[in-house]
Order: C-alpha cells, then sequence, then structure tokens
C-alpha cells in the first residue's frame, strides 16, 4: 500500500466548501466544451451533495449554495484547477452569476438514485450541450460529452483504482500507519508544511475580520476576558473555529483538505500543529505528526464513507488529530489506540446537518476534544472497552463507527435532508 500516494491524493488545496465546488467543477467542465450563450443550466445531485452545499459561502462573493456555484462555474470556473476551480473570481464574474439566477436558468434537482456522491451538469446554451457527471469524490470527472458526442468515459476498472485510493487502506493497521510515519523520508512529506500555512492563515484572517459567526473571535475575546483559560486546548480550539468560520463564510482563500474535504483538512491539521507549537517541537516532528493525522484521518473515512450522517470533519478528522497528537506526546500503540476509542466514545453521535457557518462549533468542539482525550490517553485513562460501539481493538472499533455512520444513521440522514428542506 502506498501511503505516500494516499496522502498526495487526499491532502490538496482546496478554495471554498468542496461540495459547491464540485457543482462548480461540473457547470464548468460542461461549459468548456460547448461555449456559447447560456440557455439553461441544470444540475443533479445526491442528497448528501445537497445538504452540503445549500447554506456554505461561496469563496469571493456574498453568495450561498448550489445554484450560485452552478452559475459561477459558468462565468468563472476553470475545469483544470480543480479544487481550486473558482480561483479567477472577479465582481464581472460574480455579476453574470447573479444575472444568470435572476433569470432562473438555473436549476437543482434530486438524484437519489445514483450513490452517495454524484454531480450531473447539463449545460445548454446557444451552441448545443454540454454534460458533466461526477462520481466518488469531489474532482472524479467520469463523463463529458458535447452534442451526443462522447469527449470523454471514465471506465469502470479506472473509476474504482483512481477513486477510492485510500479504500486499501482497510488492509493496513494503525501500527503500520505508524511505522509508515516514522521511516518516511522526511523529504516525502515536506509538503505536509504547505497546509500548516494555507490553515492557519484563513484561521488567522477569521479571527481579523470575524467572519461568518465569528465563533473563533469571540471565543478569542473570552480568553482575554479570562472567562476561558490561555493553553493549548483553547488556542487549538480558537484557531480551528476561526479558520471554519473564515471558509464557510466564503472567504476568498484556499485551505489545505484532508481525505478531500477542505474542513476535514482543519480539523487534521491545526490541532496538532497548535500542540507541536506548544511543545517546541522541530519542523520534521511536526510533518509526522500531520502525516499521521492525514493517513488515520484517511483510514477513517474508509469505513464511515465520503460523505455520511455524522460529521466527518469533526468525528473522523478530530479522531485523526487526537492519534496524531498522542504519538507526537510519545505515545505507546495502545495509548495511541485509547485515544482513539476515547474520542468514539466522545464524539460518534455528533451528527452532519450540512455544511454552514454552525460547523465552526462542531469543528472547535473536535479540536479541543483531539488534545484532551490524547492527554488522557498519556495518562492511560480509556473509556471501557464494553462501552457501546467501542472494542477492545481500536480498528474494530473504528470499523463499528462506519457500520454506525452507514447503516445506524441512514433514517436520521433522510429525515435531517428533508428538515433542511423545508417538508
Amino acid at each position: 500500500m502506498d501511503l505516500l500516494e494516499v496522502l498526495k491524493n487526499g491532502v490538496r488545496p482546496a478554495l471554498g466548501c468542496t461540495e459547491p465546488v464540485a457543482v462548480g467543477l461540473a457547470t464548468a467542465k460542461a461549459f468548456e466544451v460547448v461555449k456559447g450563450q447560456i440557455e439553461h443550466i441544470e444540475v443533479s445531485v445526491s442528497p448528501n451533495i445537497y445538504k452540503n452545499g445549500m447554506g456554505v459561502g461561496i469563496p469571493g462573493t456574498k453568495e450561498i449554495g448550489l445554484a450560485f456555484a452552478a452559475a459561477l462555474g459558468i462565468t468563472c470556473g476553470d475545469a483544470n484547477l480543480g479544487f481550486e476551480v473558482f480561483r479567477n473570481v472577479d465582481d464581472n464574474s460574480v455579476s453574470k452569476a447573479e444575472k444568470l439566477i435572476l433569470a432562473r436558468k438555473v436549476k437543482i434537482d434530486l438524484e437519489v438514485n445514483e450513490g452517495n456522491f454524484y454531480i450531473k451538469a447539463i449545460v445548454k446554451t446557444s451552441n448545443g450541450e454540454g454534460i458533466c457527471i461526477i462520481r466518488d469524490t469531489h474532482i472524479n470527472i467520469v463523463f463529458v460529452s458535447a452534442n451526443n458526442k462522447i469527449i470523454f468515459e471514465k471506465q469502470e476498472d479506472n473509476i474504482v483504482s483512481e477513486t477510492n485510493v485510500s479504500e486499501n487502506l482497510g488492509d493496513v493497521t494503525l501500527i503500520d500507519i505508524r511505522n509508515y510515519v516514522e521511516n518516511v523520508p522526511f523529504s516525502d512529506i515536506e509538503f505536509m508544511f504547505e497546509g500548516v500555512k494555507l490553515n492557519m492563515n484563513i484561521a488567522q484572517v477569521g479571527l481579523e475580520e470575524k467572519s461568518g459567526p465569528g465563533l473563533g473571535a469571540a471565543m478569542d475575546a473570552l480568553m482575554s476576558e479570562g472567562v476561558m483559560q490561555k493553553d493549548v486546548i483553547n488556542q487549538a480550539r480558537i484557531m480551528t473555529a476561526a479558520a471554519c468560520d473564515a471558509r464557510m463564510a466564503g472567504i476568498n482563500m484556499p485551505v489545505m483538505s484532508s481525505a478531500g474535504s477542505g474542513n476535514h483538512g482543519i480539523t487534521a491539521i491545526i490541532p496538532p500543529t497548535v500542540l507541536c507549537e506548544f511543545m517546541g517541537y522541530d519542523d520534521e516532528k511536526l510533518a509526522r505528526t500531520l502525516a499521521f493525522s492525514h493517513l488515520t484521518t484517511a483510514y477513517i473515512k474508509v469505513y464511515t464513507g465520503g460523505l455520511s450522517p455524522v460529521c466527518g470533519c469533526a468525528v473522523a478528522a478530530g479522531i485523526g488529530a487526537s492519534a496524531s497528537i498522542t504519538w507526537a506526546l510519545g505515545g505507546n500503540n495502545i495509548q495511541i489506540g485509547g485515544a482513539i476509542k476515547n474520542m468514539v466514545g466522545a464524539l460518534a453521535g455528533m451528527v452532519c446537518d450540512g455544511a454552514k457557518g454552525g460547523c465552526a462549533f462542531k469543528l472547535s468542539t473536535a479540536s479541543s476534544e483531539a488534545i484532551i482525550q490524547a492527554k488522557l490517553a498519556m495518562a492511560n485513562v480509556f473509556i471501557n472497552d464494553t462501552d457501546g460501539i467501542v472494542d477492545p481493538v481500536a480498528e474494530q472499533t473504528i470499523k463499528n463507527l462506519g457500520k454506525f455512520c452507514i447503516e445506524g444513521m441512514k433514517s436520521a440522514d433522510s429525515e435531517i435532508i428533508h428538515i433542511m428542506m423545508g417538508e
């Protein structure tokens, strides 16, 4: 199993919430192959894409939602940029997108029969019709056509091999991940520092501008007032919240993703970074800690799924962060597994009710728990192995979490979506 490939596939810059980004990528590609004057844009998405795109800000704009993302993909999207499809957004492209919305030329539909992650964009113009389909992951384009002529179609075998790179992680153990992190050449993982730079920068902007609900800035003020103690746990909580505040508000800055998700990246990167800086660890220790965090997060996502009823940004990435922090603190395999089980016991029931400003509250909770549970594990304080879905073996605990997320929460996910749609 090439764990470096897992890192390089899952740890990439992302501009904006990745579900609207994926919709913008689909419309950008569909438009790219036909051009012309826009007549109509129709986008069909799976329920979880719909859920995660309804209330989140679009980078460089003051708008929210999938319809605007679809329009913006037409007016400024560059499909070659993948996660950064909206990099070239400006006032002119925003104005053009607004006109498409006002002219009722954009339609978003639910598609419930095409799996957990599906986007189909049909763009009709004066030159004809372009179609783009994305499956399984945010930038995995599997079909493109122009005027009924197939331009690109990914065969099913290639879809499996290319989009499920991390699924082979199910064949490894947490000890395998640890051994890799401890022995991989430092030069191979120096790109971890780009994530530190991106995610800490957007956190600082979130603090200064009091973006979105302003949770990070508000907690920072509480710290200044003496209501919250000034310590590494609260510092991680504040910076994580501020980064999410800014990202969900649509600040035009990229973050580094983890397991293909920007908010996962915020949780996977910021708490370990704050902890390592607090402890005075060197760059190599930080890089290895972050690699551990990303790989553990990706491992968990194999079982919990790419989009699930449970908040992966807090639960999966929070567990990854806690495991990596425990390792950084010198934890043994029992303590690392204990931190994972503690986190599952603490956060397993946190639901995902869509991407929006309120995500900052969940991520901030996970970030502080990541450090607390790591420190408790280092003190050999572990949740009981017979408690709920917790198992004596950490890997089985993660598998149990996956069953809970995918099978146990199906009806909850459906009900959440109905509530969000006002039904």
